[in-house]
């Protein structure tokens, strides 16, 4: 199965529409990571613009459909990776973790509500950084 580039340009879009600093994809044995950086410049810039990655990856994820490894955000608001500034991470990649522990917390309007991993499993990925603005939908991490 190869990549089709008409499909890249149609997500780098719909990451740079949704704020999406990265965005991580699984095409067969290739896994496609687009990436944006925002600390240099406006979105014109040739620094801020998407970037992206291929690898080939192997299938370590059981039984677990990619579907099912992609945790999405529940709610809009603020993606809080750590429970405060000084403190680690909740999780981090290659973490093993359980169904039900928190995987990170979203901030709106003031109250914060965790994100629990559905079932338990391997970090595989995470998807947002720190501090990110998410809405409905947004992939937050892979848990395989």
């Amino acid at each position: 199965m190869s990549v089709d580039p008409q499909d890249l340009i149609e997500k780098m879009a719909w990451a740079a529409e949704n704020d999406v600093r990265e965005l991580l994809c699984k095409i067969g044995r290739t896994q496609v990571k687009i990436r944006r950086d925002t600390t240099h410049g406006a979105p014109s810039d040739p620094v801020s613009q998407p970037s992206v990655t291929l690898a080939n990856i192997g299938t370590d994820a059981g039984d677990i459909k990619d579907d099912e490894a992609r945790i999405a955000a529940p709610m809009a608001g603020l993606c809080h990776l750590k429970p405060d500034p000084e403190s680690a991470p909740y999780l981090r990649v290659g973490d093993t973790v359980e169904a039900g522990q928190t995987l990170c917390v979203i901030e709106a309007m003031k109250v914060m509500t965790a994100v629990p991993a559905p079932h338990g499993g391997r970090v595989a990925a995470i998807l947002v950084a720190d501090g990110t603005s998410v809405t409905v939908g947004t992939p937050l991490a892979r848990v395989v």
